[in-house]
């Protein structure tokens, strides 16, 4: 082989290989970029998760409270029934003595 033939060769091998090395990094780039893509993804995923949580967090403590008032209701419920009931109980109590006198 002659050197014109050589350096042809040579010149057709380096331009193969920075037709490879230039794909390459156009993957490297592409691959880079759905990366940050899929990064922001999941930050902003995560935010909505937080945020999520902490909704929760004021709902749960909410229904609390409010479970709360609803025994403290009922419980102030039962025991003004209960008076009633006892009420009721001693007033013909009450009723039958005085209409005995009366009698």
């Amino acid at each position: 082989m002659s050197e014109r033939d050589l350096v042809k060769e040579l010149k057709s091998e380096i331009a193969e290989i920075t037709k490879d090395r230039d794909d390459a990094l156009a993957k490297v780039k592409s691959k880079e970029a759905r990366m940050k893509q899929v990064l922001i993804k999941l930050e902003h995923a995560t935010a909505d998760v937080q945020s999520v949580g902490h909704k929760i967090g004021e709902q749960n403590k909410e229904i609390a409270d409010l479970q709360a008032k609803l025994e403290t209701k009922d419980k102030l419920l039962d025991e003004a029934l209960q008076k009633i009931k006892g009420a009721d109980k001693e007033e013909p109590q009450e009723e039958s003595p005085i209409e005995e006198t009366e009698e």
